[in-house]
């Protein structure tokens, strides 16, 4: 699978996306996300990039400060109740172990994430171990990773090996109580 294919999975999980209405107050720009209840201050969004809401649909633009957006079309001013959405990032640790994994096992963990109701975007929490196994060409641990849909919390232990023989086991535990395993073999 190619990794444009990867980013269009992710792209098209849910809660992948801040999307919200511009409010303008003591002329300081911010997205009000009333799915959260919660204020972002556009000037502390590290990502320069976002989308605006129009009746043909999403337009691609570039913030750049003072209201101003650069679309393909030229420099337009934003104002309040103009909806718009920027792309969410995945915290360091969880994107590369999902860049690690075989196909079919990250097809495998999305879809049974999706199925738990769970987004790779509702981590709260990571830890790679295998970040820190550099130098080694056998690798062998554990990672921990917890997940937040507001609803319920998720935890997940990946348990893999690297070397001639790689795998990856995954231990999915809910706050409701709900177990499940699964693995792949490469």
């Amino acid at each position: 699978m190619s990794p444009y294919k990867r980013t269009d999975l992710l792209l098209n999980q849910e809660r992948s996306y801040l999307t919200g209405l511009i409010e303008v107050t003591n002329n300081q720009y911010v997205i009000y996300d009333d799915m959260s209840d919660e204020l972002h201050l556009l000037e502390e969004i590290k990502e320069p990039h976002l989308e605006i809401l129009s009746p043909i649909g999403w337009k691609s633009c570039k913030w750049l400060g003072l209201g101003k957006v650069k679309t393909e079309a030229g420099v337009f001013s934003i104002s309040c109740g103009d909806t718009v959405r920027i792309q969410k990032s995945l915290p360091f640790a969880l994107d590369e172990m999902l860049k690690e994994l075989q196909d079919e096992t990250f097809i495998k963990l999305l879809k049974h994430l999706n199925s738990k109701g769970f987004s790779p975007f509702d981590c709260i929490y990571s830890y790679n171990q295998l970040l820190f196994l550099d130098n080694q060409v056998h690798k062998k641990g554990v990672s921990f990773y917890q997940f937040d849909n507001e609803e319920e919390i998720c935890a997940i232990q990946h348990h893999f090996k690297r070397g001639v023989h790689s795998s990856d086991r995954f231990e999915i535990t809910t706050s409701l109580g709900k177990r499940s395993i699964i693995s792949g073999l490469f």
